[in-house]
C-alpha cells in the first residue's frame, strides 16, 4: 500500500515537472506563428532577399519579379503587375507573328492517272507555307483592385496558290469546284497548268479585362474576361483551259462577335527570365456570306447571295520563353520573348459547302481556319 501511495506521488510529481518544462518551452521557442510576426523586421531577412522598395510605403518587393516567402497578408493576393514609379502606368506591345494559314476542304481534286500501269489516284492537295503578320495592342492600369484594360489588334492577309501540270500524263482530273455539269476533265486536254488561289484576309481585335497576382513565389497568374470581334474575308478561285476556259471564284465574307475567357501565367526562372503560358476560348455570334462566279465553256454564271448564321468557337494557345527588366529606377520596363502559338476558327470554309451542294452529295460540317507558327513580342511599360 506505502509502494502504491509512493508510485502516485512520484508519477504526480513528474507530471508537475513535465508540465513546467513544456511552458519553459514553448517560452523558449515561439510559435511558428509568431516566428513570422517577429521575422518582419528582422534585419538578417533583408539580406537575404535584397529588394527594392515599391512605390507603396508598405510593399517591400518589386512587382512583377520573384518575392521572398511571407512577405504578404494570407487573406489577399499579391499584386504580380508591373508596377512602374511615376508615369502614366500604360503600356505598348508589337508582335511579329510568322504564321502558316491552314484550312479543310481545299483540295483541287483528284487525278486518276493510268498510264503507266497499275493506275494512280492522287488527291491535289492545296499547299501552304509560312507567311509573316502583326499584332499591336495597348494597355493601361486601374488603381482599383490592381486590374488591368488591354486592347489588341491582329491582322493576318495571305495569297497563296498551287499549281498542277498535266502535260505528259494520261488519265483524268475529277473536281466538285465547278458548276455546269463539267466535273471530269481528260489530262491531255488540259493545255495550262491547273491553278487554285486561296486568299485569306483576317482582321481581329480583343478587348480584355485581367487582374496579375502571385501565387507562390515565382509564378504570376492573370485571368482576364473579354470581348472578342474579327472580320474573315476568304476567296477561292479554281481555273484551267482546255479548248475553253473553265474558271470559278466562291467567297465567305464573315464577321463574328462575343466573349471571350482565358488565363495567362510567368513561371520565373532567373534574373526575370521566365517561361510563359496563355489560353484563351471565345464563342462568337458569326454571319457568313457567301457568293461567287465563273465562267466555263463560255458560260458566266453568278453564285447567288446567301447568309449562313452560327455560333463560332475560337481557341488560342501560346508557350514561350522571355525576359523582362525595371530600368532608370523603375521608371520604365521593358519585355522580350518568343513563342509558338496557334489559333483555331471554326466553321469558316463555305466555300467548299457550296461546291458540295453542287455534287448532290451528303454535305458535311464546313471546314475550319487553322492559324500557327512563331510569335516575337516586345512590351514597353512607361
Amino acid at each position: 500500500m506505502r509502494f502504491s501511495n509512493k508510485l502516485i506521488l512520484y508519477v504526480f510529481f513528474f507530471f508537475l515537472v513535465g508540465v513546467f518544462l513544456n511552458g519553459r518551452k514553448k517560452e523558449s521557442f515561439p510559435s511558428e506563428a509568431q516566428r513570422l510576426v517577429e521575422k518582419k523586421d528582422d534585419p538578417i531577412k533583408e539580406l537575404i532577399c535584397d529588394y527594392s522598395v515599391g512605390e507603396s510605403e508598405n510593399q517591400n518587393y518589386i512587382q512583377d519579379e520573384q518575392i521572398c516567402r511571407e512577405e504578404l497578408s494570407i487573406g489577399y493576393n499579391a499584386p504580380g503587375r508591373i508596377d512602374i514609379c511615376g508615369g502614366i502606368k500604360s503600356f505598348i506591345t508589337a508582335d511579329f507573328i510568322y504564321f502558316e494559314e491552314l484550312s479543310d476542304q481545299l483540295d483541287l481534286g483528284t487525278v486518276n492517272i493510268t498510264s503507266p500501269t497499275p493506275q494512280e489516284f492522287e488527291i491535289l492537295k492545296f499547299k501552304t507555307d509560312y507567311q509573316p503578320g502583326f499584332k499591336v495592342g495597348v494597355g493601361t492600369y486601374i488603381k482599383r483592385n490592381d486590374w488591368d484594360l488591354f486592347a489588341q489588334y491582329t491582322r493576318v492577309h495571305k495569297t497563296k496558290n498551287t499549281l498542277f501540270d498535266p502535260s505528259g500524263k494520261t488519265g483524268d482530273f475529277y473536281t466538285s469546284w465547278f458548276h455546269t455539269n463539267v466535273s471530269q476533265f481528260t489530262l491531255s486536254t488540259i493545255t495550262t497548268d491547273i491553278k487554285s488561289t486561296w486568299k485569306v484576309d483576317l482582321d481581329k481585335i480583343d478587348l480584355e479585362l485581367g487582374k496579375s497576382y502571385y501565387l507562390g513565389r515565382n509564378l504570376i497568374a492573370r485571368p482576364f474576361i473579354s470581348l472578342s470581334g474579327h472580320r474573315l474575308d476568304q476567296r477561292y478561285d479554281l481555273s484551267l483551259r482546255t479548248t475553253q476556259l473553265y474558271s470559278s471564284s466562291t467567297k465567305n465574307d464573315s464577321w463574328s462577335i462575343g466573349p471571350r475567357i482565358g488565363f495567362s501565367t510567368n513561371w520565373f526562372l532567373y534574373k526575370g527570365f521566365k517561361f510563359f503560358g496563355h489560353i484563351a476560348l471565345s464563342l462568337l455570334y458569326a454571319e457568313n456570306e457567301i457568293s461567287g462566279s465563273g465562267n466555263e465553256n463560255l458560260v458566266p454564271y453568278n453564285i447567288k447571295k446567301v447568309d449562313e448564321n452560327i455560333l463560332r468557337n475560337v481557341e488560342e494557345f501560346k508557350l514561350g520563353f522571355g525576359w523582362g527588366s525595371y530600368f532608370t529606377h523603375n521608371k520604365w520596363h521593358l519585355n522580350l520573348s518568343a513563342a509558338y502559338e496557334a489559333q483555331r476558327y471554326s466553321h469558316t470554309n463555305y466555300m467548299s459547302y457550296a461546291s458540295q451542294n453542287n455534287l448532290e452529295a451528303n454535305k458535311v460540317k464546313p471546314g475550319d481556319l487553322f492559324l500557327h507558327g512563331l510569335s516575337v513580342t516586345t512590351r514597353f511599360d512607361f
